[in-house]
């Protein structure tokens, strides 16, 4: 069907839906869909930050087509048990996305991966779960506790600390006159303090999920896995104390500071750390592709 209609044939396209229809895959499929467009609706309306919804809506749309991509292979045998259980986690998903009235909420946060888990059940059974397990987990992506991970994190590591040190030397290097107090930054500019929220530590978080989505997407060799999380880790340490060298720079201008701390300019690095990562992956896996299409 996908063929006629981008030949412009859409003559066989009532049948084609009619068949569909009558598909218990099709009712699940749209059922999982209407559970994320209720969690990205939700999270347009509570998040305070762009990167939040555009990573959700990636993410949905990645797992969405991994499914479809592997529609040939699964298998529809489930129980009831499993059909029963399943039925309980989408109607539970319903209820808790209803009441929640906060983000982080920690069984919201929930929502994707039991929801999915839900739907999984409904269609496979117990033992068909295991055909899902990147859409579960790229869903279990979403139900990380973030404000709990990261504070356990700089328990162990100061990233903020690190992430002074190298806006420091950023600076030192360009021939600002410089120096660091602990976490705060003090040039012939102003001061500025590296608070926990400036770490970095949401858009490594971001980037090491954008590097997941594109090793189940696309071939990728060990090797390669191997070098683009820790590449991913890097790219937006370095990119977002950039950020922080400048907001240095332009810590006295109020306006500017504003629009590059917490407006429109600060979502252009994550922009550019981003697309650092894409070329990065593209870039290794050009003889992956080369490969495959090879066997």
């Amino acid at each position: 069907m996908l063929d006629h209609i981008l030949r412009g044939d859409f003559s066989n396209l009532p049948n084609a839906l009619k068949k569909a229809t009558n598909r218990l895959e099709f009712w699940l499929l749209a059922t999982w869909v209407s559970l994320i467009a209720i969690n990205i609706t939700l999270l347009a309306r509570l998040a305070t930050s762009v990167d939040e919804t555009a990573i959700q809506i990636l993410t949905w749309s990645v797992s969405i087509l991994l499914v479809i991509r592997d529609r040939p292979k699964l298998k529809f045998e489930s129980t009831p048990s499993a059909i029963a259980t399943g039925t309980l986690l989408i109607i539970w998903v319903l209820v808790k996305s209803l009441l929640t009235r906060r983000v982080y909420d920690v069984l919201f946060i929930l929502t994707p991966l039991m929801g999915t888990i839900g739907v999984a059940l409904i269609a496979s059974g117990w033992k068909g779960l295991k055909q899902y397990w990147k859409a579960i987990l790229l869903a279990a992506t979403l139900g990380i506790p973030v404000t709990f991970l990261f504070a356990a994190i700089e328990k162990i590591i100061p990233v903020n600390m690190f992430t002074a040190q190298f806006a420091n030397s950023v600076l030192w290097y360009s021939g600002v006159k410089v120096m660091q107090q602990g976490v705060t930054i003090i040039s012939q500019f102003g001061a500025v303090e590296v608070a926990r929220g400036c770490a970095g530590l949401p858009p490594i978080l971001m980037l090491l999920r954008i590097a997941l989505m594109f090793v189940l997407v696309f071939p990728t060799s060990l090797v390669n896995r191997w070098i683009m999380f820790p590449s991913a880790i890097a790219i937006a340490f370095i990119v977002n104390s950039l950020r922080v060298s400048l907001l240095v720079v332009i810590s006295t201008q109020a306006d500017l500071f504003k629009y590059w701390h917490e407006g429109d300019g600060s979502q252009l690095f994550s922009v550019i750390a981003v697309s650092l990562l894409l070329w990065l992956c593209n870039w290794l896996t050009q003889d992956d592709d080369e490969e495959y299409e090879e066997a």
